[in-house]
This record gives structure tokens, sequence and C-alpha cells, in this order.
């Protein structure tokens, strides 16, 4: 059974995919395609869909800048820059998403006040997941359940009411933005849609240019001293901490303690008087801890510093045993990670445990990833982009993927991690695609213009 999102899930759903608070994730770009391609739900980039204006030959032309006016990206945040990506930078705040609901049924019914069910005259065309109003329905009530004329809703109602019109029906979560306008200096031929892309920086020396990048085997990640438990699909990390005694003064965010050794940025701290959640900002000097909390009163005493031991593993990474000599091999082959509890420091993985994890078998695990070799990438932790398989490379999964770290102005890892060696090709990952419906639209001369507004919605 599939949950139901209520209009209020796809209101949230849809600020999020379109960074309507402006936070997390990036921002959108709004891009032109010059292939003649009808958007499908299968659809990937490719050498052959989705690019964009570069010449007037309306052809494939990544690798090289357009002669065409397609407008470099602007960008409107001075936290980030994506001016060697071409398209429009939209701004997730100037997104306009609301929810328009549509009656489909109008009845009669009613139902006492202070319980969950109505009874109606018909339910036909009524469903689960309908929005309800009339009579003395709760606000946003919607439909849970429906047996015979009874129908049980999600919220109580206001009173007691009977025979009064009701409607039923859905509602559409819609995000909007306000017209933007592409303006050419040059013949850029025909121009069939338009696709949106989580903004990112890639150059156009490898953006779209087939096997400019490779994928090579990464370096190995052990943990020692994990504990598993055979028949178990998870392991637990050993937890790694400092423990200084530290002052500090109430309302403050400075700590002084006995010794920064093991301290860094990121890590979660606790001890008495210490803020709930509170973590490391920096150090400075010789004994001095900056915090991202106040203190609750003053600080005096042992503070804990614990090192989060899971942060430099991701979904996908490989696992394997270092068993000890004589035991049996406790992870079995192809095991990946599924999972990761970082409070817990718990890892699941796809395969039950074949053998105890400890020190008799061996408690030192491995974590294998390939890396991503891509000269000045421009990729940072977050960006989310598109791999496919190079020539001659069978063995790394063409999909969708988010930079997990970028070791190297010429490196970087995913999430979830890649698997695999060989060339490989890099693209913009398409988030939303559409064909323009009087198409494609031809442009010609310098001036030639196409405007777009832009239309989401979730039903």
């Amino acid at each position: 059974m599939a949950l139901l999102v209520h209009d209020n899930g796809e209101l949230q759903s849809l600020r999020y995919l379109v960074n309507g608070h402006n936070q997390t994730p990036k921002n959108l770009i709004l891009k032109l395609y010059s292939s003649n391609t009808t958007p499908v739900e299968s659809d990937v980039p490719s050498q052959s869909k989705y690019y964009e204006p570069y010449d007037s030959t309306g052809l494939i032309g990544y690798g090289t800048a357009p002669s065409t006016g397609y407008p470099s990206v602007i960008d409107n945040r001075n936290d980030e820059t994506y001016s060697r990506q071409y398209g429009i930078l939209l701004d997730g705040s100037r997104w306009n998403i609301r929810t328009i609901t549509t009656p489909i049924k109008s009845t009669t019914g009613g139902g006492n006040i202070n319980e969950y069910t109505i009874t109606v005259a018909s339910t036909t065309n009524i469903a689960v997941g309908h929005y309800v109003s009339g009579g003395s329905v709760g606000a946003n009530a919607t439909v849970a359940a429906i047996d015979g004329s009874t129908i049980v809703l999600t919220v109580k109602n206001t009173a007691t009411f009977t025979s009064q019109p009701l409607e039923f029906g859905v509602g559409t979560t819609t995000a909007s933005y306000p017209e933007q306008i592409f303006t050419f200096s040059s013949a850029a031929n025909n121009q069939f849609g338009y696709y949106l892309v989580r903004a990112n920086n890639l150059p156009i020396a490898i953006h779209g240019v087939a096997d400019a990048i490779s994928v090579s085997t990464g370096s190995t990640i052990a943990k020692n001293l994990v504990v598993g438990t055979v028949g178990v699909s998870s392991v637990v990390l050993f937890e790694d901490k400092y423990t200084p005694t530290s002052v500090g003064i109430i309302s403050t965010f400075n700590l002084t303690t006995s010794t920064l050794t093991g301290i860094t940025t990121g890590q979660r701290v606790i001890g008495s008087n210490i803020a709930n959640s509170a973590r490391v900002v920096g150090t400075s000097g010789t004994d001095t801890v900056i915090l991202d909390k106040k203190h609750n009163g003053t600080v005096s005493g042992v503070t804990t510093f614990f090192v989060n031991v899971t942060e430099n593993i991701t979904l996908g990474m490989g696992v394997t045993h270092g068993t000890a000599v004589g035991e049996v091999d406790a992870i079995p082959a192809g095991t990946v990670v599924t999972g990761i509890d970082e409070l817990r420091r718990v890892v699941y993985l796809s395969n039950s445990l074949s053998n105890n994890i400890q020190s008799a078998t061996g408690n030192a695990i491995y974590f294998n990833y390939s890396l991503v070799n891509a000269t000045n990438h421009g990729l940072v932790p977050g960006d989310v982009v598109y791999v496919a398989t190079g020539t001659g490379n069978t063995t790394t999964v063409s999909s969708t993927y988010t930079v997990f770290e970028s070791p190297t102005i010429n490196t970087f890892t995913t999430t979830p991690a890649m698997t695999g060696i060989g060339s490989a090709s890099i693209y913009n990952a398409i988030l939303f695609a559409e064909r323009f419906t009087n198409g494609p639209y031809n442009i010609q001369n310098n001036g030639d213009q196409i405007k777009v507004t832009l239309n989401i919605s979730l039903d």
C-alpha cells in the first residue's frame, strides 16, 4: 500500500524541489534544448538529447561556448557561483507555490459533533484522499476510508449536521515562476523545449563531452575495533571521543579546554551546562574551542567531544572484512552500505553477516569506492550530476549522483558511491522538462526571443 501524500505534504515537497525556501537544495537553472526530443519519464541526458543552442546548426555542440547569444548564468547569490553554466539561474524565493482545490463530487450528508465519520447520499466518484468541505466538516478534512455510505475523515466534525451540501475533490499543488526571456544575438536554429537542472558550476570543457572524465579506484577506508553479530545486517563502529576538562561562562560560546588534541570542526559536544546538540565551530590558540550554541550555565569539568566516525562513509560503498587467519569471512561478497546512523555509529549492510566481527575473528572492515577524475570540475558536495558510462566502460552504473566529497579540484566522490572504472561522460541532471506545444521555434536573427513561463504541478 502506497502512502497518501496530503496536499500539505505536496506543498512542502514542491517547495523543496524548487528550493522555495532559498535554503537547501540548490536553485535551478532554466535551459533550452535544441534536440528534437519529446520528454518521457525514462529520459536521461545524452549526446543526442537535451543539448543546448550552441551554434547556428542546432546540432550537438558540447565542449564549446555558444556563439548564439545563449546566456551564461548570472549569479543571484553571493555565496555560490555558477557562471560557467549556460541558461538562466532561477531564484528559489520567486516561486509562487500554492494548492488549488478542484471539486469532483457534490452530494449531501451529515454527521455528529466530534466524530470522524459522516454519512452521505452517494459515494460514487469519491475516493480516499479527496478533500471534504461543507456542512460542519472540520477544516482541511480528507477522506481516510469509505464503507458503504459511511465515510471516515481525517479530522473531527465541528458540529452535528444533517442533509447538508458537501463537496469532495482533489488539490493540485502548483509552483509558478515569472516569465523568463532568452534573447539571441544570432541564428540558433530550432529550439524544441526547455528543462530545469539543479545548479552547479561544471565547465564547458567537460560538461556533456563524451569520455571527458574517468572513473578509477579510490582509496580504501579502514575502520578498526568494529563489532558485528552473525545474521545481522549491520555493524557498529568504534566510538572515538576525546574528554578534556573545560570551563566556560554562561551564555557564551567559548570553552577553555585542557587540550585541543583530537578536537575538530563539526564534532558533537556534551557536558554539564553545554547546550543540547552543540557542535564545534572551530578552535583558537592553544586551548579555546568555539561552539555553535551558547552555554546554558557555567561549564566546569569533563566535556566529551565525539568524532563522527561515519562522516567519510556513504551509501553504496563496498564493504569487506579483514578476516583473522582461519576465520570465515563475515561480510559476503558484493555487500554495500545501505544506511548510516551517525549517532549510534551503526552502518547498515545489504547482506547479513556470515560470522561475528570481533577481536577473535578480525575486527577491521574496509569501505571501498570509486573516484571520479574530472579536470577543474567546479563541483562541491551537494551538487547533483548525471554520469554516463563511457566508451568501453562496462562496470560504471549510469545514473544520477550527488557529490559526496571533492578531495581536489580535479577529483570528486559521489553518493551513492560509484563503482567500476573506465571513461565516462558527465551531464547536468534533468529535474523537469517540457516540449514547446507550438514549437519548435526557429531562431534566425539577432534579437529573436523565446519567452518561458514555468508551471510545475503535483496532483
